[in-house]
């Protein structure tokens, strides 16, 4: 090479390099410090003092968190740091794991105190790691906070620091899954989003599916079973779902988020004596994973049954039997929430014959089905609600008879009232038509004069309109008879003793009247009765046996009076000595005992004997 060609060379190379230097700006990060709470003590193994703890935390101009790494050493006040320097493993594993990763909610604590611990297990390891002198992790103490409250965390750190264990970022597992039949769709087993950290954002989308046309029609949803294709959380799952009459095939499924991991640059002191720094960023990344395969195989054909009540309920319980047409048994199914499934059945002519119909209802009758290759046959099969009547009887009863407007409730299994019948002129009572149930059957209103018949009688509807009767008596309300006793004077009497006779001269009572002169003779039954006193009172005398009607719920009211007794006094004034009618002589005759005890009378004596008739005394 010539001098002037290798002159030019340098030349050149001077100017690049130049150019460089002068337009090249360093990169410098400022790190400033402020005190905040220290929330535990340490026994210090330099000067044997305990003391409180990493008061100061570190940040950026644009907040980002920064860690110390020389405990000891002077905070940094604003200071450029620009020499970084090879990360700890370690200690980046701490950064992966600590604040601001994570917010330390685990383990019960906020982000600052996260941050805290964040900041003690990094110095713990550098001891442990021999980095630099650190601090002996077991020699911290409770400060303004336990110490029991921080230390899980600041092990768990020191241990993944020392174990370099790395958390997951994103992962979808597992990778390849194989899609059963569940009802109408085939269902691939969950499909967990994994990562430590955390994050919502995360979205699902079918792609590369083996039949294209089938794309539209498979769903995605999460565990609640809520269609759902973004918003998924990290350690969220999901499903897919391909429908059942799709041919055997596959597809992928792709996965992607947005998720927060930090970055750790480590830098040198720019200053004698501050502190080496660790700056922990988060940066977002977007994540994606794409190789997830589901696959499915078809199914020969299908037949769904749809299982309704002829109110268009949806049954559960009914028995089904799918035959060939020839009466060979294929399979056997019952229908759950009204659908009944015969899943992988060969394309041909099937019945379908219902073998047991759900409690309260009849079988239906048999149905023909065409089955066809990987599609889903389905037929409605409408059963019919058992149903009928409940008709009451009503009777006396003694006599048997038929009674008229007694009231009676019909209430259902839960207490709800259903209905509410009246007997007529021949005592039946009928309900319309009610369900396949079981009933509770009440008298709330007895016919007139009859006494309520209290009992619930339970009735069962389980025939097809069928009348279930039943027969309810009543008994006839009793009467009563009230005697007043009085003599012939309108005075009331004390003291009369009756017998209350049946018609064949039987005593069913006695009762004496009381000061009044009442008798009551009560809880009779409806007839003929006969009243006969069988004692008067002093100076009465007896009335005669007087014949009673007793009527339903009526009083019947005797007034019975008693004739004074009576005698006659024969009175005549005589001379002693002659023995003969001394006439003009008055004469005062009071009665000391008996019904006029005290009374008095005075005659005048005449020249014949006086009659007097005189009440009994």
């Amino acid at each position: 090479m010539s001098k002037r060609k290798r002159f030019k060379l340098i030349t050149t190379i001077t100017l690049i390099f130049t150019f460089l230097l002068t337009n090249i700006k360093v990169f410098a990060i400022e790190i400033n410090s402020t005190a905040e709470k220290a929330y535990l003590n340490y026994h210090s193994l330099i000067d044997g003092r305990v003391k409180p703890i990493g008061h100061d935390r570190y940040y950026t101009n644009d907040l980002t968190a920064c860690y110390c790494l020389n405990v000891g050493a002077e905070s940094p006040t604003g200071q450029d740091y620009t020499e970084q320097m090879t990360n700890d493993p370690g200690l980046e594993t701490i950064i992966y794991w600590g604040y601001p990763a994570k917010d330390g909610s685990q383990f019960g604590l906020t982000k600052d105190q996260y941050r805290y611990a964040t900041q003690l297990a990094i110095w713990a390891y550098e001891r442990e790691a021999g980095i630099n002198r650190g601090i002996d992790r077991t020699r911290l103490q409770d400060g303004i906070e336990p110490a029991s409250k921080f230390m899980p965390a600041i092990n768990f750190l020191v241990e993944k620091a020392k174990s370099r264990e790395m958390p997951v970022f994103f992962e979808v597992t597992p990778n390849n899954i194989v899609a059963t039949q569940e009802g109408d769709y085939f269902v691939s087993d969950p499909i967990k989003i994994k990562s430590d950290y955390s994050f919502d954002n995360a979205t699902v989308r079918i792609k590369d599916t083996s039949n294209p046309e089938l794309e539209k029609d498979i769903i995605v949803k999460d565990m609640d079973g809520n269609v759902k294709t973004s918003g998924y959380k990290a350690n969220e799952s999901f499903r897919v779902y391909i429908p059942v009459d799709a041919e055997t095939g596959n597809l992928k499924v792709n996965v992607k988020a947005r998720v927060d991991i930090p970055a750790m640059l480590s830098y040198v002191t720019p200053v004698s004596g501050t502190q080496d720094m660790a700056v922990a960023d988060l940066d977002t990344n977007a994540m994606e994973r794409d190789g997830i395969e589901v696959s499915w195989t078809g199914l020969n054909g299908a037949v769904q049954v749809i299982k309704k009540g002829d109110d268009g309920s949806l049954l559960t319980g009914a028995k089904f039997v799918l035959k060939s047409t020839d009466g060979t048994k294929i399979a056997e199914t019952v229908s759950e929430n009204g659908k009944a499934v015969f899943n992988d059945i060969e394309p041909a002519e099937y019945i379908i014959e219902e073998i047991e119909a759900p409690t309260g209802y009849l079988i239906a009758n048999p149905v023909n089905v065409t089955v066809k290759l990987n599609k889903v046959s389905t037929v409605e099969m409408t059963d019919t609600q058992i149903k009928g009547k409940i008709q009451i009887l009503k009777i006396d009863a003694e006599t048997q008879k038929p009674l008229k407007g007694a009231e009676f409730e019909v209430k259902n299994a839960n207490g709800e009232r259903v209905e509410t019948i009246i007997s007529g002129d021949d005592g039946i009572a009928e309900t319309g038509v009610l369900p396949f149930a079981n009933y509770a059957i009440k008298e709330i209103k007895a016919p007139d004069k009859y006494t309520l018949n209290g009992k619930e009688y339970p009735v069962s509807i389980t025939k097809h309109m069928e009348t279930v009767k039943l027969t309810v008596a009543n008994t006839k309300k009793n009467g009563s008879i009230e005697i007043v006793k009085k003599g012939d004077d309108g005075k009331l009497l004390e003291g009369a003793e009756f017998n209350l006779e049946d018609t064949n001269g039987k005593v069913i009572a006695t009762q004496k009247s009381n000061k009044d002169g009442k008798v009551l003779f009560s809880d009779l039954k409806e007839g003929n009765y006969v009243i006969k006193e069988v004692n008067a009172p002093k100076g009465y005398n007896l009335v005669n046996p007087v014949n009673v009607e007793v009527k339903a719920d009526e009083v019947t009211k005797l007034d019975l009076t008693d004739k004074a007794t009576t005698g006659k006094l024969l009175i005549k004034k005589v001379d002693v000595a002659t023995g003969k009618e001394v006439p003009g002589a008055k004469i005062k005759v009071t009665c000391t005992e008996g019904l006029d005890k005290g009374k008095s009378f005075e005659f005048t004596s005449t020249d014949k004997e006086q009659e007097f008739t005189l009440k009994a005394g």
